[in-house]
């Protein structure tokens, strides 16, 4: 028996293997679908450096929020490893100012024993109102897993990690840029800018659909990598 090609999934902020469960229980009969661990690092580029440690030699990728922060970094470090990428609700480029601000205050929340009052806003920000009534308390759930150090780490490593404009034209392989239409975390310009600077991408949009995209829409997830690995 052939073996299954594996699709490597990256979190998101303070997200587990729950993030992607719908995703994986779509295409687990064709794929070996596993999760990077993004919990045990303080920098992008170190978790990019432990996805690859345990990852085969050829996988597919795909990253969301954080997630695709990490994917990028991967591909700078590997490129001849990832035969298709994915990247959803994400950026290329630095945090802005205003961003490392927020990132920031929420770093204070949480060394300030305010976690849980991040938690309510990220739920609130994080999904769309088509989602966030089935959406809302896993996320609530996986956040209170992972808890406040991990926030402080993950967003430490966040405002470290490099712009990635420059380097996406030698990034060749086929790639999908997906966008939730509601989500007001990672904006659309974000998205289209990674679609065009990517010499072998293409852009989907997601109507009804916030940031966490594998958590609100997994049947579009598992429909665009199989369309994605088709190419």
């Amino acid at each position: 028996m052939a073996k299954k090609p594996t699709i490597v999934c990256v979190p998101a902020l303070l997200c587990d293997s729950r993030l992607y469960q719908g995703v994986k229980t779509s295409l687990q009969d064709d794929f070996d679908v596993v999760l990077a661990d993004t919990v045990q690092d303080s920098c992008v580029d170190a978790m990019a450096r432990r996805l690859l440690a345990v990852a085969p030699d050829r996988f597919v990728l795909a990253g969301n929020s954080l997630g695709g922060y990490v994917a990028l970094q991967v591909m700078l470090l590997a490129p001849e490893r990832v035969s298709h990428l994915m990247l959803m609700g994400t950026n290329a480029h630095a945090d802005s100012h205003e961003a490392r601000q927020r990132r920031e205050q929420a770093i204070r929340l949480a060394e300030g024993g305010k976690f849980m009052s991040f938690v309510d806003g990220y739920v609130e920000g994080a999904l769309s109102p088509h989602g966030s009534k089935a959406a809302a308390p896993v996320l609530e759930a996986m956040a209170r897993a992972l808890g406040p150090k991990v926030l402080i780490s993950q967003q430490r490593a966040i405002m470290g990690r490099p712009d990635m404009m420059r380097h996406l034209k030698d990034f060749h392989v086929p790639a999908t840029v997906l966008y939730g239409e509601a989500d007001h975390l990672s904006p659309l310009a974000a998205h289209e800018d990674m679609a065009e600077g990517l010499p072998n991408a293409e852009l989907e949009i997601l109507p009804e659909c916030g940031h966490l995209i594998p958590l609100e829409q997994p049947e579009a997830v598992a429909i665009s990598l199989r369309r994605l690995m088709a190419r």
